[in-house]
């Protein structure tokens, strides 16, 4: 099977040769091609130029055997164009000019011609499409309502979010409010990214696992499936990551995705059991990658192992880290993974 037929495969969990495997941050910081163009371009430049981000999109695809690229872009995308003024500083990860902490600021949301602001990220798609030209499978994502209102709230990145967490309880009538106008959002871009040629979208719920199985019923479940629903009826796969999550399982019976993505603390033996029917991703720790290329051969055919032996075998399961690959990740490390999910083709 090529790339892409086997990535398309496992995305509608039919027999494959081997699992295929991507990355989640596969193009990042860890890789001296994107640090030379950073050098020179901001971050929004990049994700705002189709040729740059191609050129970013493309750089593990040339090292490493991936069969699947991802667009190179970010999750704040959306409350940015809705007008929260989200800026990247160096080592303190996002900043929100405008917070939302009132009925009077998400008025202020400008949901009116949001796809025009938010054009290059479709743009990025499609280039990126025509570029790869078949050659492997293509991931659109976005946001998930709650990790997406926990930023806007927050106004930034925290351990745990205390007002957006605090908000649910205190006024969740505005909370709502807010993920659903979040859920629109999102529904529009990731359209327009399967539009532009993805074979499936990413919501990133990130930030879900710090809620009780109770919290996310209530407050995330509605939202999120106001966005899913509309998403899958494109005919495109919907696939969730919610890192910590794995108290959240049985909840995720109720979510219209149609794939989860673990993180390494739930094993694929686990949301098998309790996800029969979903497309499985995941799920090893990206801590391993600095243990060494050994380590990560042996781990990576251990999970290997384990997906043969799930009930149906490997068939809708794909490899994939359970968050995203640190800066300063060993290349040779990334390198041995792939090497051993490709080894396992006949």
């Amino acid at each position: 099977m090529d790339r892409r037929q086997r990535f398309l495969a496992a995305l509608a969990r039919q027999p494959v040769d081997r699992p295929p495997v991507w990355l989640m941050r596969q193009a990042g910081r860890y890789l001296s091609g994107y640090r030379a163009v950073r050098a020179e371009h901001g971050f929004w430049e990049v994700c705002r130029t189709p040729e740059l981000s191609t050129r970013v999109a493309l750089e593990p695809l040339q090292r490493f055997a991936l069969d699947a690229a991802i667009v190179f872009s970010d999750i704040l995308v959306v409350p940015e164009a809705l007008g929260a003024g989200v800026s990247f500083e160096k080592g303190e990860g996002p900043l929100f000019t405008n917070v939302l902490r009132s009925r009077a600021d998400l008025a202020k949301w400008n949901t009116t011609g949001l796809m025009e602001r938010l054009a290059y990220v479709p743009n990025a798609v499609k280039h990126l499409s025509q570029t790869l030209d078949g050659s492997h499978g293509l991931l659109g994502f976005t946001g998930a309502p709650f990790t997406l209102f926990a930023y806007s709230v927050e106004g930034g990145g925290s351990d745990d979010f205390r007002h957006a967490r605090a908000m649910l309880a205190s006024e969740p009538g505005l909370a709502r409010d807010a993920m659903n106008v979040l859920a629109d959002a999102i529904v529009e871009l990731g359209l327009a990214e399967l539009a532009a040629g993805a074979d499936a979208v990413q919501l990133f719920d990130t930030w879900g696992g710090l809620l009780t199985k109770d919290e996310y019923r209530a407050h995330v479940v509605p939202p999120l499936n106001r966005a899913a629903s509309k998403l899958r009826a494109s005919g495109k796969p919907v696939i969730l990551f919610i890192k910590g999550g794995m108290h959240l399982l049985e909840v995720l019976e109720e979510v219209e995705v149609d794939g989860v993505s673990l993180d390494w603390r739930t094993s694929f033996t686990e949301a098998r059991a309790a996800l029969p029917h979903h497309l499985l991703q995941g799920q090893l720790d990206p801590v391993l990658l600095f243990a060494g290329e050994e380590a990560v051969r042996q781990r990576t055919r251990a999970l290997l192992d384990e997906l043969d032996a799930l009930p149906g075998g490997n068939r809708g399961c794909i490899v994939n880290l359970g968050h995203g690959i640190l800066p300063q990740t060993p290349e040779r490390s990334v390198a041995a993974l792939c090497e051993e999910v490709a080894a396992r083709a006949p």
